[in-house]
């Protein structure tokens, strides 16, 4: 991921010359705009569909299944958990604010005719077709991450089971994990064996028998070498080429792009930035906090009442497509 991460300042740059395009627009043609209601109407009024419109909001700033891989990305002498508090916060405090320029911009010129497609409610001039090239390139190069993630996943999931088919039921031992194991957020999420189980032996008791652990199962047909966390080279390409070719077509036949936007946000964007990060705490503390309580519920109400109409509306525009 360190090459890609050489191209963040273009991806920051698309971005605030996307915001500079639509405040242009705003203040040069005023013939775009469409006439709003009154203040209470354009500001104040809720208007059906907003459950299910929180999902692409939620989606926008959904990152914790791709911290590990920019984490990663850092330069070794910048990966601290101080730098990394300062990144993250400047990271999501600037999407917040890009976030928000354009889309109280373009809610100022279209008031409720709004959608989520933001391009395709502007006519086909110069300007508006670099801001959509500037997204898709903004896009091709956000999209490894959550690729990357999905993949890897795929493959560890694989491995495991592949060996626990090889592994003998051994009677479980008690783990004792200090509150430092469970703080290390500096750890990345992937580690070999080897390093997870640093230190165990010191910790054992002086007077129980060492017992030497049986190596593990190596299946050399899907694996390169034992410690290896990537297939061999012909599964890796088969994985990655399915995998690609899922999504292209799911985004090729999809009939809105704000609906899957919109599904997806509800379904597991809220179960990753609400729901988890509740039960995470639950697990760690022993207890739920009032805010745990109340991430809880919102994540909850929003994502199961948010998917249902996300999945109504994506399936008839589906039926309008067809």
């Amino acid at each position: 991921m360190t090459p890609l991460s050489n191209f963040s300042l273009f991806s920051v740059g698309s971005m605030a010359m996307i915001v500079v395009i639509v405040v242009f627009l705003f203040f040069d043609d005023p013939s775009i705009r469409e006439e709003g209601g009154t203040a209470y109407e354009n500001w104040f009024e809720v208007r059906p569909g907003i459950l299910q419109s929180l999902g692409t909001f939620v989606f926008s700033f959904v990152s914790q299944h791709t911290v590990h891989l920019a984490f990663e990305s850092l330069k070794p002498e910048l990966r601290t958990l101080k730098n990394w508090k300062r990144i993250s916060s400047w990271s999501l405090g600037l999407s917040a604010f890009v976030s928000t320029s354009v889309g109280l911009v373009v809610y100022m010129t279209f008031w409720q005719q709004t959608t989520s497609d933001l391009f395709n409610l502007y006519p086909l001039v110069p300007v508006i077709n670099i801001a959509k090239l500037l997204l898709c390139v903004t896009m091709l190069l956000t999209f490894p991450f959550p690729f990357f993630t999905c993949r890897d996943m795929i493959i560890v999931a694989a491995i495991a089971i592949v060996s626990s088919r090889h592994t003998l039921p051994q009677e479980e031992s008690e783990d004792v994990h200090s509150q430092e194991d469970y703080n290390n957020l500096e750890e990345p999420l992937l580690q070999d064996k080897q390093e997870q189980q640093t230190g165990s032996e010191s910790e054992a008791k002086t007077h129980q028998p060492i017992v030497e652990d049986e190596p593990p199962y190596h299946p050399s047909w899907l694996l390169p070498s034992e410690n290896s966390r990537q297939l061999i080279l012909s599964y890796h390409v088969t994985v990655t080429l399915i995998l690609w070719a899922t999504t292209l077509t799911l985004a090729l036949v999809t009939p809105n792009l704000g609906d899957v936007l919109d599904l997806v946000g509800c379904a597991t964007g809220t179960i990753l930035a609400f729901v988890l990060p509740s039960l995470f705490f639950a697990r760690k503390k022993g207890y739920f906090s009032l805010m745990a309580i109340l991430l809880l519920v919102v994540g909850g109400i929003v994502g199961t009442v948010g998917t249902l109409y996300s999945s109504k509306q994506f399936w008839l525009d589906a039926k309008k497509k067809a």
